[in-house]
């Protein structure tokens, strides 16, 4: 970036130079138009390292997620994990529902996560 910007001061630098006033006109629009673009493109650079930087920190957040999510579990956690839920059926719109033994034995209500009516 660096670079350009040392190129439009070069050329703005051999363009002062010109005596004619029609050209001097065009020249400095051309400089100025330049100096803008230099400007826009150190912008879209800044903005582009900092998209990569946030896409990373998300790369490494999903990566810990599906850490999380994917860990190895063995047999025997599975068979215990199936033995404490239980597949029942709405009484209202009979869709079947997987849930915890422990939340049937509750006296409390329990909504059906499709019709949203009372479960027992």
């Amino acid at each position: 970036m660096e670079e350009l910007r040392n190129e439009i001061e070069e050329l703005k630098n051999s363009l002062s130079n010109v005596d004619d006033d029609k050209y001097k006109k065009y020249f400095d629009s051309i400089q100025s138009i330049l100096s803008k673009m230099a400007n826009k493109i150190e912008e879209v650079v800044v903005n582009q390292e900092a998209i990569e930087e946030n896409m990373q920190f998300l790369d490494d957040d999903l990566s810990n997620i599906q850490d999380e999510l994917f860990e190895e579990v063995s047999i025997d956690e599975l068979c215990d994990m199936e033995d404490e839920y239980v597949e029942i059926n709405c009484a209202h719109c009979n869709k079947p529902i997987f849930m915890e033994k422990s939340v049937l034995t509750s006296k409390e209500q329990i909504p059906c996560p499709y019709c949203h009516e009372n479960i027992k």
